[in-house]
């Protein structure tokens, strides 16, 4: 996790999308120039006027001559037009580029003028330059490309697909994986009018990753449509109110474990509670470590390559990177996602953490932690310290909740839903068992960690239509990367 922020957070940052690291910029493609004979734009067997001329010598008249070149003349008019009405269509991206900079050079003497009277407003107040630059970035388009100073440009858009995608995600995705339904790799999409709920499809099972990312009213008709088409799914992670459409839908609901949600204008590290925390923070400033936002313009990506690396050959259980739950790490700069940073006295990167947006009607209204790697030369109170760091400079911002994820089957007690009860007594032996904690995943402690930041608590759920689930866990277990 990073504090140090390098850019204005107005600007809405347009990084790389894990989806797609390579974007197209969805104009038509190397089949164009192909296009003309298509719309008459070639026609090899049109005779030209030197073929006229030739036909002379075999006896045509000079009257038949001048009217062979008129009618030619007459056809390539009519040519012209055809070529103007359709020359926008056909145009490809590198003529269009041209026209561009054909139309910036014609302009070029007032655009010069426009630049010297803004750097002389420069001059006269570089602070509300800076204000009005942030408003202008703030207000530009989700597909656009947004570049700054010292950071790298972000493409738009990959496909008119991906571009609704976000569409939604910025209007209803307001919950932990929200953000991870729209960015992970290899996820399909099932679509209503306004929304879309995320899936996989493993072994002859579908596994639906977390709520519908639509408006609540929607979440009626997307889940019927949905059933309709795969009769016998699994929601995985999945809200109170979703597993209540889904119970009506005769599903056995069982609680998987609990998110904490920090409620930021309320929320201080003030008190006896938050003494643990404190502590860690003032450790590491008085050792020399720092905290800081960064960009992967301002922080070599290998330095996270390297801590990345050494974190999972420290895992006991699993080595591999989690998927599914988790989206997978990048390496590289995301769409509104903050990055921060702890760093020794030599300057060296020891661990960080990222912070995946939530959204609400189009605005960043908070963050959820998403990825988290140490060093084992890091220090133990890293981790508390990147987030107590984080969470100050979300409150500076006015953002409204911090997340902390999934607490993999902590606190189960299945008193709201009809449950599963072969699924109700696993999962709660589970989260007990000194062997599972032990060679496994340390659930135990990974729960009590998250209940130091004294936040809320809500059970999330896993729902299936189906009483025997053990392939169905087999199966998910091994999507996730767990073994």
């Amino acid at each position: 996790m990073d504090l140090a922020r390098p850019q204005p957070r107005g600007a809405q940052r347009m990084p790389e999308s894990p989806l797609h690291p390579d974007f197209g910029c969805g104009l038509p493609g190397p089949d164009e120039g192909r296009n003309g004979a298509v719309l008459g734009f070639a026609n090899p067997t049109h005779p030209s006027p030197s073929d006229s001329l030739a036909r002379n010598s075999t006896g045509t008249t000079a009257m038949e001559v001048i009217g062979a070149i008129e009618a030619e003349e007459a056809m390539d008019v009519s040519r012209s037009a055809n070529y103007a009405s359709t020359d926008a269509w056909a145009r490809s991206v590198d003529q269009l580029e041209q026209l561009s900079r054909d139309l910036v050079e014609g302009g070029a003497s007032a655009q010069r003028s426009a630049l010297a009277q803004r750097s002389a407003s420069a001059q006269r107040s570089a602070s509300a330059e800076s204000v009005a630059a942030a408003e202008l970035r703030s207000a530009a388009s989700p597909a656009a490309s947004l570049e700054s100073e010292g950071s790298s440009a972000t493409p738009p858009f990959a496909t008119i697909a991906e571009q609704r995608r976000w569409q939604a995600l910025q209007q209803f995705g307001d919950f932990t994986l929200a953000y991870n339904t729209a960015a992970q790799e290899h996820l399909e999409y099932h679509w209503s009018n306004v929304g879309y709920l995320a899936y996989v499809q493993r072994k002859g099972h579908v596994f639906v990753l977390g709520d519908p990312v639509t408006s609540a009213d929607d979440i009626p008709t997307l889940l019927d449509s949905f059933l309709a088409r795969f009769p016998r799914p699994t929601f995985v992670q999945v809200s109170a109110a979703t597993a209540a459409h889904l119970a009506a839908r005769r599903f056995y609901i069982n609680e998987m474990g609990v998110d904490t949600t920090l409620d930021l204008p309320q929320y201080s590290f003030a008190g006896k509670s938050m003494e643990r925390i404190r502590y860690a923070s003032n450790w590491l400033k008085k050792h020399g470590y720092q905290i800081a936002e960064l960009t992967f313009a301002d922080i070599d990506p290998q330095a996270a390559v390297d801590v990345s690396q050494q974190w999972r050959k420290s895992m006991k259980y699993s080595r591999s990177e989690m998927r599914f739950l988790n989206r997978p790490i990048c390496y590289r700069d995301e769409r509104d996602v903050r990055k921060f940073f702890l760093r020794d006295a030599q300057g060296r990167c020891l661990a960080f953490m990222y912070f995946d947006p939530l959204y609400r009607d189009g605005q960043v209204i908070g963050y959820a932690t998403a990825i988290k790697r140490r060093h084992p030369d890091a220090p133990l109170y890293a981790e508390q310290g990147i987030m107590r760091a984080a969470i100050e400079q979300f409150q500076q911002e006015g953002k409204l909740q911090v997340t902390l994820g999934l607490s993999p089957m902590a606190w189960i007690e299945n008193k709201t839903f009809p449950c599963n009860p072969f699924l109700h007594y696993s999962f709660r032996y589970a989260f007990r068992a000194w062997w599972v904690n032990r060679y496994f995943y340390n659930l135990e402690g990974h729960a009590q960690y998250k209940r130091h930041f004294k936040g809320s608590e809500q059970p999330y759920h896993y729902a299936s239509p189906v009483l025997y689930n053990d392939l169905r866990i087999i199966n998910l277990l091994r999507l996730t990367g767990v073994y």
